[in-house]
């Protein structure tokens, strides 16, 4: 029998592949494209140091893992949520690109001097609901491993993750949409604004969706690679909840 590594890897090559093969077609026969663009609806950066704190009212984001002279640690994680769903894209359309983009802004020396070591973002599914105004680094909801990462960060600017397959899951029903966490293993202090630092859009927490409308004569293979992005997903649910029941 697999081991759950082995068949993790197989899932994850089908899902792409099934990806790749309704792409692809879609392109190839594509008469119309379309862009969608939207802003997060609930963001939060929860903070080690203070583990009951909610910070849904701040205008910071931020991203990194450090200790202090004593030893204690002040980590940050970032959640945010996109109310996307498949009524949001164009009739007909099917969905080849769902690009997670955040923007760089600015370090914080109040955590110590800003560690100049190149950073990495880590983009992840979230697992279970959450709401920003009372989430806190306690009760914080549980992620998956990285789908995308951004690494070798030395400057501020835009950082994107690939959220395709995520976001093909959750328009497609394949579990439900609880949002992504940015995560940062190092200890670069990787900073965003929020939703409520009253920035331009450009530099808020962005989904940019790229859809297409496939020609009629695509439409069973484009119905096979669904299928195929349906199936992979749904057993790699069904994989963690047996691998939890053990």
């Amino acid at each position: 029998m697999p081991s759950p590594r082995m068949l993790h890897a197989a899932i994850r090559r089908l899902r792409l592949l099934a990806l790749l093969i309704a792409t692809a077609l879609a392109s190839a026969g594509s008469v119309q494209g379309d862009t969608i663009v939207m802003q997060a609806s609930e963001d939060t950066a929860p903070y080690s140091f203070l583990p009951s704190l909610p910070r849904h009212t701040s205008p910071t984001l931020y991203a990194f893992r450090s200790l202090d002279e004593q030893n204690v640690e002040h980590d940050f994680e970032t959640y945010l949520w996109f109310d996307v769903a498949e009524e949001d894209l164009p009739p007909g359309h099917v969905l080849v690109q769902a690009l997670l983009v955040n923007t760089y802004a600015f370090d914080f020396t109040g955590f110590g001097d800003p560690s100049s070591d190149p950073g990495t973002i880590e983009c992840r599914e979230v697992l279970e609901p959450w709401t920003q105004t009372s989430l806190t680094w306690s009760n914080r909801p549980e992620y998956d491993a990285p789908f995308d990462s951004v690494t070798g960060i030395t400057g501020f600017g835009a950082m994107i993750c690939d959220a395709t397959a995520v976001v093909f899951d959750w328009i497609h029903g394949v579990h439900p949409n609880e949002g992504f966490a940015l995560t940062n293993p190092g200890e670069r202090v990787i900073g965003m604004h929020s939703l409520e630092s009253g920035q331009p859009g450009a530099l808020l927490p962005t989904l940019i969706l790229t859809t297409e409308l496939p020609e009629p004569g695509l439409g069973l293979a484009l119905g096979v690679g669904v299928f195929g992005l349906v199936l992979s997903g749904w057993m790699r649910r069904e994989r963690g909840r047996a691998g939890a029941d053990r």
